[in-house]
This record gives structure tokens, sequence and C-alpha cells, in this order.
């Protein structure tokens, strides 16, 4: 029976991708890389040197039209299990984790009574964690991960935990760059973590009215 492997690649670096990643990318028939409309897959420019088969660019709008997503994801899974059943064994590459965030989410819902394997991936968190040296949690700490969709809800976790990770901060980053002041934490800014263009930067403000790469993150830690 074919099988679907849903694959985080990784934040970036192409030496960060696991090995059991590396070894099922050059054994699967097929590997699916999401895109959006007029963009690149960055999941497939990490992962091209280790594929072996086929790949196919897959699209994934970036809307919230709920209705436009449920029309392409339904799309997508078709395709996926129109591959499965031809016999060929799929990849399906995300960035990251696989189980945080990610279009594959989606995509497993999907798939019913076909066998599915997901391979982890090390988070932009953690590899972020790591470039600057700053633990995310020690001892005792409480810390928490969420998107940062709603500054009602990042309140709530700034007054909740000692150390919390805001993902997906680009549409929020200047109420979140006040809201850290008022709630005494500092935080750390990191954009595009394990990229050629890679920025990271401790003074918040200076980014304040500027444009804010998607993949960016800031790790926030009360001070004591």
């Amino acid at each position: 029976m074919a099988k679907l492997y849903g694959i985080g690649v990784g934040p970036g670096e192409e030496s960060l991708i696991t090995l059991k990643a590396v070894k099922i990318l050059q054994k699967v028939d097929v590997v699916i890389a999401p895109t959006s409309k007029g963009e690149g897959s960055i999941a497939y420019e990490i992962a091209k040197p280790y594929i072996k088969g086929d790949v196919i660019f897959m699209e994934f709008p970036m809307t919230y039209s709920k209705e436009d997503l449920k029309t392409k994801w339904e799309e997508n899974v078709k395709k996926i299990k129109e591959l499965l059943d031809e016999g060929k064994d799929v990849a399906f590459i995300t960035i990251g984790d696989p189980m945080i965030y990610s279009t594959y989410i989606y995509i497993l819902k999907g798939i019913e009574d076909y066998e599915v394997e997901t391979i982890p991936g090390i988070t932009s968190y953690s590899a972020a964690a790591s470039r600057l040296n700053i633990p995310i949690a020690e001892g005792n700490e409480t810390f928490a991960v969420i998107s940062s969709g709603d500054v009602t809800e990042i309140s709530k976790a700034l007054d909740m935990f000692d150390n919390v990770v805001l993902m997906k901060i680009s549409r929020r980053y200047d109420e979140i760059v006040n809201l850290l002041k008022e709630k005494s934490f500092k935080g750390y800014l990191v954009i595009k973590c394990g990229h050629k263009d890679e920025k990271i930067s401790c003074d918040l403000d200076r980014y304040i009215g500027k444009k804010i790469d998607y993949l960016s993150l800031i790790i926030a830690k009360k001070v004591k």
C-alpha cells in the first residue's frame, strides 16, 4: 500500500533537516511542495538537494476566505489521494515541524484510509533560541507558543507565562512591541531564521512602522 509522509524540513538551513527526512525524500516517488500564488516554495528550496523523485508544486492560497480555502484544500487532497491510489509513495514537505502551524495539518485531516507517517522537523523558534543562545525556558519557568492574531490572547499569555514565543507577528508587530513594554517583557526578534537574509535584533523599536517578513517571530521573556 502506498504511503503519505508528512516531512518537516526545518527552519531554513539545509543542514538542519533530519537524517530520517533525507532518507525518505530520497526514496519516495513524488514530493509535494506547497506554494502560495506567485511565490516559490521555501520548503522545496530547503529539501531540493535531497529529492530524487518527481516534484509537484501545489498551491495553497494565502486568503482569509474560508470558502476559497476549503475548495482548494479539497482539490489538493483529491490530487494526493489519486497519487496514492496509483501506488506512489508521496512526501508532503513543510517548513519547521509538520504539526505546528503547517499546511500539512489540513492535508492530514482530509486523508482517511491511507497509511500516513509524520516526520518531525526542527521548529523555527527552537532554531531561533539556539541562534540567540537564549533558553526558551529553564528550571520551573513556564512557556507558551502562540499565534499572534489576537492581541487580547497575547495579553493573556503574557500574564500567564514567564516566556512566550510569538509566531506570525507581521500583522500585529507594532501592537505586540507596545504590549511587551507594558507587561515588562524583553523581546528578541528573529526574521527568517536559518536563511541567508536572516536578521536578529534585540531592539524591537527599530522595526516599528516597517513591513515585517511573514517568517518572523519574537521570543519574549519576563523581566525579573
